[in-house]
Formats: structure tokens, sequence, C-alpha cells
């Protein structure tokens, strides 16, 4: 038994490991806002959800890869919570600024309103994240699926049988506890049904 449990060990460190990145939000970003960008303005929204993406999701990234450069972060999870809230900044600037191009150059208001997400989102996870380990992870898997569900309606309702996955990936890892997994999800869920179900009507 002790064996067998030593080889499903490793099995469930890679698959762990694997969700964790395949979750994460820089990457799960990049089919919705597609999505969203064509649903909005057919090939016009793709080129927008492309210029977008670079935004919002290329620079917090770069920040990560200098970071871990130059010793500014530890890994690409930012295990540490001290490391996050630079983090966070950063990628709250990016989030301005896609909000400002969309807006003043007349962008698909679907990803106007989803960028808007990212940032109430973002600024509720800076400030958490000043004394408390929140998961981003699940803020941001519950986040998309509420915004998905938003836009395509109970079909989407799917897309929330990844958050238990991501939720033992990331319990499995030891990156959080149970209650900040719930905590994350709970976060992800609120500030995007509240930005869609105020500002949305009309867009969507």
């Amino acid at each position: 038994m002790n064996a067998e449990n030593q080889k499903r060990r490793p099995r469930a460190d890679r698959l762990a490991r694997w969700v964790s990145v395949l979750f994460d939000s820089s990457v799960i970003s990049l089919p919705v806002f597609l999505v969203f960008g064509w649903v909005a303005a057919d090939w016009p929204g793709l080129g927008w959800a492309v210029l977008t993406l670079l935004i919002i999701t290329g620079l917090p990234l770069v920040y990560i890869i200098l970071g871990k450069k130059r010793g500014w972060v530890t890994d690409f999870e930012l295990t540490h919570r001290a490391e996050r809230p630079r983090f966070i900044l950063v990628s709250l600037s990016s989030d301005f600024l896609a909000l400002a191009i969309l807006y003043f150059f007349h962008g698909p208001q679907l990803l106007l309103l989803m960028v808007l997400t990212y940032l109430c989102l973002g600024i509720t996870m800076l400030t958490i994240s000043n004394f408390w380990k929140i998961s981003l992870h699940m803020a941001g898997v519950s986040g998309f699926s509420i915004a998905l569900v938003f836009v395509f309606g109970a079909p989407a309702l799917i897309a929330f049988l990844s958050l238990p996955l991501v939720a033992w990936a990331r319990w499995h890892r030891r990156k959080h506890t149970i209650t900040q997994l719930i905590a994350g999800a709970l976060a992800g869920m609120l500030i995007t049904a509240l930005v869609f179900g105020w500002i949305g009507p009309g867009i969507y």
C-alpha cells in the first residue's frame, strides 16, 4: 500500500502543477477575451482582444519574468504573500491603461466591461493581500465563470466544474488553506456579478 501511494503521489503532484498553470488567470484569460472580442465585434473585436491581452496579461508577465531574474519574486506563482502587492499594483496599472485605450478609442464595450471587472477585483485582491494570502487562482476562475454565465447563459454553468479541480490543486500543492480558497472563489464571483449585473445589461 505504501509503495502504491508513493507511485500515486508524483502523478498527483504533476496534475496539481499543470492545473495550477493552465487555470492561472493569465492563461484562461486568452480564450475568454478572444471569445468575448468575437462576440462583441467579430474580427475587429478579435484585434481589440489581442491588444487588451497584451496590456493586461503581457505587462504583468514581463514584470514577473524580470522579477524572477532580478530577485523581486521567488516564483511565477508568487508563493510569498509579501511579493503579491507589488505585482497586483503592476496589474492594476495595466488595467487602467487598457481601460483608457478601450474607452477613448471606442473599443468593444464587452471587453471594457471585462477589464473594469479585472480592475475592481484587483483592488479587492490588493487590499486583502496586504494582510492575508487569499487565492488569486480561485478568484480568477470563479470570476471568469460568472462572466461566461452572464454572456452565454445557463450552458456556461459548466465552467464552474473547474472550481473544485483548481481548489484541489492549490490545496494539494500547499499554496492555500481551504478558507483562503473559498474566500478567493467568493470574491471573484461577487465582484464579477456586481460589475456585470450593475453595468453590464445592454452590453452583452
